[in-house]
């Protein structure tokens, strides 16, 4: 398989993940990495064993033996330093969310189609048996009619940068200027997305919704800082054909249990369970039936009679496959991203301006905030895009 020539700028701790399953796969290395912060930099590259290391990412991309770059950084540069490594003649891998704002993620998915660069963003809940089986089963139309949908996601106090602080988590994630949004962009993506792709992306037409920052904050741990993001976000989004999706997503709230994501159809119902597992419900007019999917030993069976099954296991392996020449098709998940975006977005501004916003109205009101001068200790950075 051809070789695939990777570096990472940004390694924080969502590097580590991408990193660990880029050395799981035997086609790929990583030849670089680049951060502002060296001593965050050299603990990576001795870690990881890479050598190369850079403060400046403009260095880095100089470099003619690249193939594609990871970005692992906050959700106002991504689109920045996307467009940066797309420029410079590289495909690129994203973190999530796409962007902070519909407008910037709009800009990016325009950009990677207008340079002829592959642009992948790390939806990782995608790549699961789960998903595959529910798609599967939505397709065939073993669930009947789908008209309802729930997006769920729980925590009960983990605000990152707060309540769960530094090192591990940044303040930068609630910093309005580098984070943007908090519970629904950085946690409700991968539950959003999920069910966006199980149901087909489906058009969206309008949302209402409205996003929350109200329990105590410890000032201990607050320091100086200021919480500029949502800890709680809920929605309600209306789709083409009737179809409707409510979406609530909590970093912090005072509640045991918010419950799970579910897709619900004229012919069953699924649950997406907290394990992976995916639970089947049924009524057929005189009983009620209730299964249990078994989706992950389901595929292992699946996989031994199809080991190019293996380059679903994660995005890293889907888009590495795909650039290796090995997949002729690949997920798309900047268009996945980018209507999550969307709908995400659309929860922002109609807790705003205080009333339902059409999907015209989003794409229209969405505004950039991307981060386009950065202060580091190497100089300015300035992004043009």
């Amino acid at each position: 398989m051809k070789e695939v020539r990777i570096a990472l700028i940004g390694t924080g701790v969502i590097s580590g993940q991408h990193m660990e399953r880029y050395e799981s796969l035997a086609h790929v290395t990583v030849v670089a990495a680049c951060d502002i912060d060296e001593k965050k930099l050299t603990a990576f590259g001795e870690k990881y064993g890479v050598k190369d290391l850079y403060t400046d990412y403009r260095e880095l991309l100089k470099r003619d033996d690249l193939d594609a770059v990871d970005v692992c950084l906050h959700n106002n540069l991504h689109v920045p330093m996307a467009i940066e490594v797309m420029k410079a003649g590289k495909h690129c891998y994203c973190e999530k969310p796409m962007a902070g704002s519909y407008a910037d993620a709009k800009l990016l998915y325009d950009t990677a189609k207008k340079l002829g660069k592959e642009l992948a963003i790390h939806l990782d809940w995608l790549f699961t048996s789960q998903s595959r089986y529910a798609s599967r089963m939505i397709q065939k139309g073993q669930l009947g009619k789908v008209y309802h949908a729930r997006s769920v996601g729980y925590r009960r106090l983990g605000r990152p940068g707060l309540d769960m602080p530094e090192p591990y988590f940044s303040r930068n994630f609630i910093s309005g200027k580098w984070a943007g949004h908090g519970a629904l962009y950085d946690m409700g993506v991968y539950r959003i997305s999920q069910l966006l792709y199980v149901l087909g992306v489906p058009k969206l037409e309008r949302v209402s919704g409205m996003t929350y920052q109200e329990l105590p904050m410890n000032p201990v741990l607050l320091g100086e800082n200021k919480m500029e993001v949502e800890e709680l976000g809920v929605g309600l989004a209306k789709y083409e054909n009737g179809l409707s999706l409510d979406i609530i997503e909590s970093w912090a709230i005072n509640m045991d249990d918010l419950g799970s994501c579910m897709v619900a159809g004229s012919k069953g119902g699924l649950r997406f369970c907290d394990d992976g597992n995916l639970t089947y419900f049924s009524y057929d007019g005189e009983q009620l039936l209730d299964t249990d999917l078994r989706v992950e030993d389901n595929h292992h069976m699946e996989r031994l009679a199809h080991p190019e099954l293996a380059y679903d296991d994660n995005d890293q392996a889907n888009w590495a496959a795909f650039l290796a020449g090995e997949l002729k098709e690949r997920y798309d998940t900047p268009w996945l991203a980018l209507q999550t975006m969307l709908v995400s977005e659309g929860i922002f501004l109609s807790g705003k301006l205080g009333r339902e916003v059409t999907a015209e109205e989003i794409g229209a009101l969405s505004v950039s905030n991307a981060v386009r001068e950065q202060e580091t200790p190497w100089g300015t950075f300035s992004y043009d895009f």
